[in-house]
């Protein structure tokens, strides 16, 4: 452990004893304050509400925590290993055992899983199954006459012409280049399903990341006044500043993006309920179609994100001023962000990210979580992390059952 870690892990758990001194109070205070990710976990590690949806009790949980210890583990979110998940108990209640484990562990504790070299699974398999991989490269395109091709299949190369505009394949980027001149204006459409992510490069050099089950329709070129996408799902851009040739994008129908040149992300899913555009760099304008033309829209600035709620038949825009931009970004970078997840909410992104269907056996129960995981576990790996949060699951062929929550 790092002579910081174990300070600060003192620290809390004499806080949570009631033991400062005015001194300590001081020093705890200021490094709570240094960051977002310090404030956030003292507010998970020590909030009693927050717990409360997150904590199972101490006594069936305390056999997994001393073998985790035993395992090795790695410490201040090393985010270029293989991490499974944070344990926390409800430190009010047992203060006692959470100051020992404090000063063992750190306060930074994350469950390394890369030097196991093998697990055997203790959940209900019912049939003998390969286990899910998580997403891979992958996607479908829709030229312009209605063909349809399925890259995963494809060569690395040339895929299609489309006007005067080739169509190139490599890796997992398709990429649009070509004299912009054209007779008339081609549309195609870029898909990925459940299980799938894929990259593009649009004619004017802009990108586009696009997540599992999600989709971008565009021009082949780029000719009108502005340069006007449509997207479903969740899709980050960097988009090249041109300014006589704004970009503009379409989200499910339910919003509008104006930028020049920035980077943002937008998660539209129907099955969330709410479309955030997060903005990373630059400026964008996002405005509700029906309210075009009434200044109801919202500009935001970098670190922002607009969230867009529908009730009954009507939208409103609101704007968060500090967003968890590591949290949207994660399935970009590579992992879960499970801070402040319930279940429910996680179990939508497994099955996007697994290509499974998830079924809640007893309902939905409740149940929130901390920490981060890498995305390039299996399904089963994930899930077996998940048992030491106390989630019950069995699973058969690509139906995901959780059974419930201990």
């Amino acid at each position: 452990m790092n002579e910081i870690s174990k300070v600060i892990s003192d620290l809390i758990a004499k806080h949570l004893n009631d033991e400062l001194n005015d001194q300590e109070k001081q020093e705890l205070d200021k490094w709570v304050q240094q960051s977002e990710d310090h404030q956030r976990f003292f507010r998970q590690f020590t909030d009693e509400k927050a717990l409360a949806s997150t904590l199972t009790e101490y006594e069936t949980s305390k056999e997994i925590v001393y073998s985790k210890i035993k395992e090795a583990v790695s410490f201040n979110g090393q985010a270029n290993k293989k991490i499974i998940n944070i344990r926390w108990f409800n430190l009010r209640r047992f203060t006692a055992v959470a100051a020992s484990l404090l000063i063992l562990v750190g306060a930074f504790v994350w469950w390394n899983i890369h030097e196991k070299s093998s697990r055997i699974a203790e959940t209900t398999v019912t049939q003998t199954i390969r286990s899910s991989q998580p997403a891979s490269q992958g996607a479908v395109l829709k030229l312009a006459d209605g063909k349809e091709i399925v890259l995963d299949d494809t060569m690395d190369g040339a895929v299609a012409k489309q006007g005067n505009t080739r169509i190139t394949k490599q890796g997992g980027l398709l990429s649009y280049a070509g004299n912009n001149a054209a007779d008339s204006v081609l549309y195609n459409t870029l898909s990925t399903p459940k299980g799938k992510i894929y990259q593009l490069l649009l004619p004017d050099s802009s990108k586009a990341w696009l997540n599992a089950a999600s989709s971008i329709r565009f021009p082949t070129a780029f000719n009108g006044p502005k340069r006007s996408v449509e997207v479903t799902g969740e899709v980050y851009f960097e988009v090249k500043k041109d300014a006589e040739m704004p970009f503009h994008v379409t989200v499910s129908q339910r919003a509008t993006i104006d930028v020049l040149g920035t980077s943002f992300n937008i998660n539209a899913y129907a099955n969330e309920k709410i479309l955030r555009t997060t903005l990373l760099t630059g400026s964008v304008r996002i405005q509700i179609p029906e309210q075009e033309g009434h200044g109801n829209g919202v500009v935001l600035k970098p670190g922002q994100q607009a969230q867009i709620k529908q009730v009954h038949v009507v939208q409103s825009i609101t704007v968060v001023h500090n967003a968890n931009i590591k949290n949207v970004m994660g399935w970009k970078d590579g992992y879960f962000n499970l801070d402040d997840l319930t279940l429910e909410e996680l179990m939508r992104e497994v099955e996007r990210w697994y290509d499974v269907e998830v079924v809640f056996e007893k309902g939905i129960p409740v149940k929130t979580f901390f920490g981060k995981v890498s995305r390039n576990l299996s399904l089963l790996d994930f899930m077996d992390g998940l048992k030491d949060w106390g989630v019950r699951f069995k699973l058969e062929g690509r139906n995901l059952t959780i059974t419930g929550v201990q």
